[in-house]
């Protein structure tokens, strides 16, 4: 009978556990520090993703912007926004965005922005999904990117299904 009530005990603490680190990664993991609004800069602005991503067509990694590509457009504030303000906020002092990753890509696998944008001329959207439309932060993939997505969209544009392309 004590057996019993310590697997009970020991298995509600288990699921305590991962509750509680899915309910505060759920929560905290992909706050963004600035709600930067992708449509007002895409949509209305008309600027293309790799006016601020530098390196989505020449590059392996497309990079998250830093406040020196922010600095191009935002010297002052430009609205009366107050997450502009924060953001000239950052700039004027030099103090970087601690921006958060929100598409990552394993340790194994070899992936190149510029493979897929500028050889392949794949869109952004394809594999971000509509970002550019968002007025809110992006917290989570809009896109879920797997290796069955990737191996699909492979076998339909004829492109390399030989493992050590992707894996290395």
């Amino acid at each position: 009978m004590k057996a019993v009530g310590l697997a009970v005990a020991a298995g509600s603490a288990v699921v305590l556990v991962v509750a509680g680190g899915l309910l505060l990664r759920s929560r905290g993991s992909f706050d963004q520090p600035i709600a930067f609004n992708h449509s007002k800069h895409v949509e209305e602005m008309g600027l293309p993703c790799t006016t601020c991503h530098l390196y989505a067509e020449t590059g392996t990694r497309a990079t998250i912007p830093n406040i020196e590509v922010c600095r191009m457009c935002h010297t002052a504030p430009l609205t009366e926004s107050p997450e502009e303000a924060l953001l000239v906020e950052h700039i004027q002092s030099g103090e970087p965005i601690p921006w958060r990753k929100v598409y990552w890509v394993p340790e194994h696998v070899y992936f190149s922005h510029r493979r897929h944008t500028s050889v392949a001329e794949i869109s952004c959207e394809t594999c971000h999904g509509a970002i550019g439309e968002r007025t809110t932060p992006v917290t989570r993939p809009i896109v879920k990117i797997t290796m069955d997505r990737c191996v699909e969209c492979h076998q339909s544009t004829a492109a390399s299904r030989d493992c050590i392309s992707c894996h290395r």
